[in-house]
């Protein structure tokens, strides 16, 4: 695969309609919390036959999880806390609540990347958001044969102000920073998703349904 191709989301959604892997919140990209108010990275894949030695583990100190470790050649990530509880808010029906539901989503993704458990994401999305969810299943499924990820945290910052043109279907633009994600399979191989763009810029669509904000899909805005 060339450096250019698609980013990864686009390709296992088939075309400009991603599965969304989005934060609003205005964190830095090297943010160094487990959960970081930030899952999948995008980009290229390359395939490697075997793992290297040199990274070093490292602890993140957190109030959740001490004896944090990230995921590197050796292993999983360790001790990962879990989010704290969304803010007070979430739900309403406001700009502030898409904002706060998009953060604490990002979050329980960041969870998901580090420990392949997505149960929490899911709760966030429509179940109409088939690129997003396939995206779980992958991850899930790594982690269940006795794979598991290396870096992979996303982060998303809001350009302006949710929009809707008919109240029911919301729309937020993001601009998207990330780090890249190397996916290991128990017999060391690795295939690294990155990417030579600085930033993408995501619109997400969003839905108030049964008292909550869910997530309908994203899109690249090109």
């Amino acid at each position: 695969m060339t450096p250019n191709a698609l980013n990864r989301r686009s390709m296992l959604t088939g075309g400009s309609l991603l599965g969304l892997g989005t934060l609003l919140t205005a964190c830095a990209p090297h943010d160094t919390t487990p959960t970081g108010g930030a899952a999948t990275a995008s980009g290229a894949a390359t395939t490697n036959s075997s793992s290297s030695t040199g990274n070093s583990s490292s602890s993140t100190g957190n109030s959740a999880g001490s004896g944090y470790r990230k995921a590197d050649e050796r292993g999983p990530a360790q001790n990962v806390p879990k989010p704290n509880a969304p803010e007070d808010g979430y739900r309403e029906k406001t700009a502030a609540g898409i904002r706060k539901t998009m953060d604490v989503w990002n979050q329980w993704i960041n969870y998901g990347i580090q420990t392949g458990d997505y149960s929490k994401a899911r709760e966030f999305l429509s179940s109409t958001n088939d690129g997003e969810l396939k995206i779980y299943r992958e991850i899930e499924a790594l982690y269940r044969r006795g794979g598991w990820v290396i870096d992979g945290i996303q982060y998303f910052k809001p350009v302006g102000e949710p929009w809707t043109e008919d109240d029911q279907t919301y729309r937020l633009k993001t601009r998207h920073e990330w780090d890249k994600e190397t996916d290991v399979e128990p017999d060391g191989r690795q295939e690294t998703w990155s990417s030579d763009k600085e930033e993408e810029i995501y619109i997400f669509a969003l839905e108030h349904h049964d008292g909550r904000w869910q997530i309908l899909y994203s899109q690249i805005d090109v």
